[in-house]
């Protein structure tokens, strides 16, 4: 309309948010678009058209088409106003209150004011005073004048002389025309009908797609009134352990609350009746209808309609396996932690557990080679320090197995090796209930590694003590037996005499948390964690039990590929050999030298920075035993430059190690041929790896 008096809109329709056309084609115009429109008029019309001209043409628009018709009826500006504040009005803006009061003489105060939280607009109201001053000319009759008007940005205040209606004559031709408009306006109020009833049915479809979408969503949607529930999708049917949505409607949202949760919830349900909102997500426990507890997280939305009154939304999120998973990550990680801890204080007895062992054998031997019957008492002592520190060795090795278990490489496991060590292991928590009895039968080796086969009967062994009340301890048995099945596969059974498990919970026993023992007295995942040892390993685990006779857990494990036995190399070496030992262990060193001395031409360095120095200035050492592990520069190390530099140095090494393990040092020892020997070591272990290095010079 404006561009019928030159005026170039180019500039406008360029600065708007949204096309042009949204706004030209939109039953209801968004605000902040619009207020941008009406501010840039005023700039690009200056000098070509004023605000009230603008308003004039306002009233020509399409969207005032009806209410000309409808003028054609009327025969004073007064029913005019009144027609257009009813109908018009209204229709424009939502977030704009107008209010009309009629004065003495004809006189007409309209007000409007803009709702709190819109932007302002003083072009907006001068815009609108314009366009209600102009429309008397709807009625062909001149504008009404303007006797006060006030204007902020956020209202209008307008006071107006109306000008006189039609003479007589006039009415009665006005009225003729009205007759003959008559068909335009039905045929208006007809499409203005149609499009109402497309709207509503769009709007009928669009709440059905939202139903459906709500309806299919995983997680639970309930509405409840007063802390009824009014209405409940699948998924939180589902989720309350119920078939029928017709089982949950009607119903307290408190009795799917445990009992003593029912307090804190009808709190959480008052203050939602006085519309108090918190935007947080909260958990709950949740009563299933099985009785069970499930941990959920819900949020809740207030003010949404159902059937025509207020209600309350809740979406509720089933968190119980998102809460197991994450204590078991917890839980992993601390096993994880004692794991490396384990193979810290393994690595730290380890070192001086060496040098005793080297040092009891060194005397031994020397106190036999003196041949003096006086130090019998001597020997037997000696000997019996042996045996212990044997022990430890073997306390030491077992608890090596389980802290790296995850980190060893599958192999053929002797079974009733690895039985043996847990049994060790487990002799303190076994031993006041039950007695164990070994029965090994034939059985062939496993393809798996020590330490996950040692947390798995680790597991067994304490799972059946458990069993084991400690009245009924007296000449209680646990049996361990191995052998073979009709497919030749390995079959490890341990046996109590113990409670047994009942009936209505042996499908869960393998679950993950479920456990059957008194708060704080276990966790649920022994049992799981032994399920996904065998799973993984190829077998299968399956258990017999009958309540109060005992529990039978059968392990059937793939067996592995037998490999010829290698000979084991004589001790000592055939010849005089020069060798260098390396260890940040004075002690150990010195017992090394010792063993090894009379033998042989032993030199010694007490870290790898000495040793790498020695190297660069003497090469000719037939063997060079080096710890794995050392501050600075450690075997890995040398080892590394020697094959660097010095090539074919490199195969005359042989590695000790006190059991702590890096990514680096696994990956070292996986790639490479040499020999690494675990401390603590005997003599003859120690001399039949020189002597596989001295075979091949």
């Amino acid at each position: 309309m404006i561009e019928e008096a030159g005026v170039d809109t180019a500039p406008l329709v360029a600065r708007l948010p949204v096309p042009f056309e949204v706004l030209r084609n939109a039953a209801r115009i968004d605000w902040d678009p619009f207020i941008t429109l009406v501010e840039g008029l005023e700039e690009i019309c200056r000098g070509k058209l004023s605000l009230e001209d603008i308003g004039t043409r306002i009233n020509r628009a399409p969207s005032f088409h009806f209410l000309r018709l409808v003028g054609q009826l009327l025969v004073s500006p007064r029913q005019l106003y009144i027609v257009a504040h009813r109908m018009v009005a209204p229709a424009m803006f939502s977030n704009v209150t107008v209010t009309q009061e009629w004065l003495s003489s004809e006189r007409l105060l309209i007000v409007g004011e803009l709702a709190p939280g819109y932007r302002e607009s003083e072009a907006f109201f001068q815009l609108c005073h314009a366009s209600v001053t102009a429309t008397p000319r709807l009625l062909d009759l001149p504008p009404s004048s303007i006797e006060e008007q006030t204007i902020t940005g956020r209202s209008g205040r307008l006071t107006l002389c109306l000008p006189k209606s039609h003479t007589l004559a006039a009415r009665i031709r006005r009225q003729a025309r009205a007759v003959f408009a008559l068909g335009d306006a039905f045929r208006v109020v007809t499409h203005q009908q149609e499009e109402l009833e497309g709207s509503l049915a769009a709007l009928r479809t669009s709440r059905h797609e939202l139903r459906q979408l709500i309806e299919r969503l995983p997680d639970g949607v309930l509405l409840y009134r007063d802390g009824i529930v009014s209405w409940a999708n699948a998924a939180m049917v589902a989720l309350l352990g119920y078939e029928r949505v017709d089982e949950v409607i009607g119903r307290s949202v408190l009795d799917f609350a445990p009992e003593d949760d029912r307090p804190a919830l009808a709190a959480v349900v008052a203050r939602a009746a006085q519309n108090i909102v918190r935007d947080e997500r909260v958990e709950y426990r949740l009563l299933r209808a099985d009785g069970s507890i499930r941990r959920v997280q819900a949020s809740s939305v207030p003010n949404v309609e159902l059937e025509g009154t207020p209600a309350r939304l809740v979406v509720v999120r089933d968190m119980t396996e998102h809460d197991r998973l994450r204590e078991q990550l917890s839980l992993g990680d601390r096993m994880a932690s004692l794991g490396r801890l384990a193979a810290g204080v393994a690595h730290e007895i380890n070192n001086p557990l060496a040098y005793v062992h080297t040092s009891l054998e060194v005397a031994s031997r020397d106190l036999e080679a003196l041949g003096d019957p006086r130090t019998a008492n001597i020997a037997q002592s000696i000997a019996r320090a042996q045996d212990g520190a044997a022990r430890v060795r073997s306390i030491v090795h077992d608890l090596k197995m389980l802290s790296r278990a995850e980190d060893e490489p599958t192999e053929a496991v002797d079974l009733p090796g690895v039985l043996d060590s847990t049994i060790a292991l487990a002799t303190s928590a076994i031993g006041p209930k039950a007695k164990v009895t070994r029965r090994y039968g034939d059985a062939p080796r496993a393809r798996a590694t020590r330490g996950r086969l040692g947390q798995l009967f680790l597991n067994l062994l304490l799972n059946a003590a458990d069993a084991i009340a400690e009245e009924d301890a007296d000449g209680t048995e646990i049996l361990v037996t191995t052998g073979t099945d009709t497919e030749g596969h390995a079959v490890i059974e341990i046996a109590d005499r113990g409670a047994g498990i009942p009936p209505a919970v042996a499908e869960r026993i393998f679950d993950p948390f479920f456990t059957t023992k008194q708060v704080g007295a276990g966790t649920g995942l022994g049992l799981a964690i032994c399920h996904r040892i065998v799973t993984q390993l190829g077998g299968n685990i399956t258990f017999a039990s009958t309540p109060g006779k005992g529990t039978t857990f059968r392990v059937v494990l793939p067996a592995a590929e037998e490999q010829p036995a290698l000979p084991l190399g004589e001790a000592p070496v055939p010849h005089r050999a020069r060798i260098l030992v390396v260890d940040d262990e004075p002690v150990l060193l010195r017992s090394i030298e010792d063993l090894l001395g009379e033998s042989h031409d032993v030199v010694t360095r007490a870290s790898g920075r000495e040793a790498l120095d020695l190297l660069h200035a003497d090469r000719g050492f037939d063997v060079i035993v080096a710890d794995l592990m050392m501050p600075g520069v450690t075997g890995m190390d040398l080892f590394e430059s020697a094959s660097a530099k010095y090539p074919g140095l490199e195969r005359r090494f042989v590695f000790m190690t006190g059991g702590a393990f890096t990514n680096r040092s696994r990956e070292l020892i996986s790639r490479i041929p040499n020999r690494c020997v675990d401390k603590p070591f005997d003599g003859d272990e120690l001399l039949r790896a020189i002597g596989e290095v001295m075979d091949q010079h």
